[in-house]
């Protein structure tokens, strides 16, 4: 009786001896997690060298982020929303209303 090539490749597989020595190569990879550089530590060597100039080019952009907050929080008027009212033919934003607006211009 024939083996099936496969098995007969478990065969050659479980046969086969290890060509590594297992007690070296687990010593090098816990040597390696070991002694590997943590990443938030080159991170923030990187962001020392811009976090100035960085500084100086986002402030601008929030306090433009918090006035805009400010005022769009006291704008927002108060009022009965159901959630549910996406559904309908006649919300303010549907195709339908959409559909119903003037043109630009007439």
């Amino acid at each position: 009786m024939t083996m099936n090539p496969i098995d007969r490749q478990f065969e050659e597989m479980a046969a086969a001896t290890p060509k590594i020595d297992e007690r070296a190569f687990a010593f090098s990879v816990w040597q390696r997690i070991h002694h590997r550089p943590k990443p938030w530590r080159s991170l923030v060597k990187g962001l020392r060298s811009v976090s100035p100039g960085v500084a100086w080019r986002a402030a601008p952009a929030a306090m433009a982020l918090v006035a805009g907050s400010i005022s769009g929080a006291a704008l927002a008027t108060d009022r009965d929303v159901d959630d549910l009212a996406v559904f309908t033919s006649h919300a303010p934003y549907s195709i339908s209303a959409l559909a119903d607006l003037p043109k630009a211009g007439s």
